[in-house]
């Protein structure tokens, strides 16, 4: 009897050992899953405070010339591409694929809403809105002529505003600029009439109107004080091409039946070309002279000739 009661309380001892074992291995699965769990959410939590670090941002900075947006961009990540849109309308795409971007963007021409979207490589998409506000603001820029004529030693710069112009600003490669202001806030025209010396200069002009409105424009000015004159001299079957120039002849190429004769850097102020032969019938001439100036003259004609 005595064996039978032992061996009952072995069974039950060897029951609560085994509940034990399970409550203890349930017990530790769970502190380390919480372990687990609790470390994902820090990283997330760490993850977020660096993503929201000033330094992991993109820096965007938009500026309004004129009727346009000029929209820059910094950021420490490679940025794939940017989008934008006005007032939640068409998504206009732009891919970058780099750690800086400019995008020049045209404003409406009322008041409006410019939501920018910037998506680095990591596929983390920072957005940003600027308001214009436009109705009643003059955002046209003004207009810049430059008129030479070859043979004058003269050229005219007028710069127009449909509001009011404020200043222009002209300056030549290697020079000083100069500044002129209107003399009213109504005056719509600025005109600047300049004194030439023959040769090839670059000029840069720059307008700006009484609402800050700019434009600019850089061009290559090429003045001679004279133009090339020509003749051709028909003896018979032979041609003579002449050309003068009052600065001096740089180069000259004549085209007489589809041959070429040319001849360059010559700096003369007369010179002959000839003479040339002449085939029976029709024959086609063309000429081509550049004076030391850069400016280029040239003509046409048709001669017939018959031996008999």
């Amino acid at each position: 009897m005595n064996q039978i009661l032992a061996t009952e309380k072995t069974k039950k001892s060897n029951k609560q050992t085994d509940i034990k074992n399970i409550i203890m291995f349930f017990a530790i699965s769970l502190i380390i899953f919480g372990i687990v769990l609790s470390g994902e959410g820090t990283y997330a939590i760490y993850k977020s405070i660096e993503d929201t670090k000033p330094s992991n941002i993109p820096k965007v900075t938009i500026q309004r010339v004129n009727d346009e947006a000029i929209v820059n961009i910094k950021h420490n990540k490679q940025i794939m591409k940017i989008s934008y849109s006005w007032d939640n309308g068409e998504e206009n795409v732009v891919p970058i694929n780099d750690y800086t971007a400019q995008e020049t963007i045209t404003l409406l021409e009322h008041n409006s809403t410019l939501k920018l979207i910037v998506e680095d490589i990591t596929g983390k998409q920072i957005t940003y809105q600027e308001e214009f506000l436009l109705d009643g603001v003059d955002i046209t820029k003004p207009t810049i002529q430059i008129n030479t004529s070859n043979g004058s030693n003269k050229m005219v710069i007028i710069a127009k505003d449909e509001t009011a112009m404020l200043r222009m600003t002209y300056q030549w490669e290697g020079e000083e600029e100069k500044t002129f202001y209107a003399e009213t806030n109504n005056e719509k025209e600025l005109t600047q009439e300049l004194i030439l010396t023959p040769g090839s200069k670059i000029i840069r002009v720059i307008a700006e109107d009484l609402n800050g409105n700019i434009e600019e424009i850089e061009k290559e000015v090429v003045i001679s004080t004279s133009k090339p004159t020509m003749s051709v001299l028909k003896d018979g079957n032979q041609v003579i091409f002449e050309a003068k120039d009052q600065d001096g002849i740089k180069d000259i190429l004549v085209n007489l039946n589809g041959e070429t004769y040319s001849a360059k850097d010559i700096n003369l102020k007369e010179v002959k070309v000839g003479p040339l032969t002449l085939k029976e019938g029709n024959n086609i001439l063309s000429i081509e002279v550049t004076n030391v100036n850069g400016y280029t003259e040239s003509a046409a004609t048709e001669l017939m000739y018959n031996s008999q």
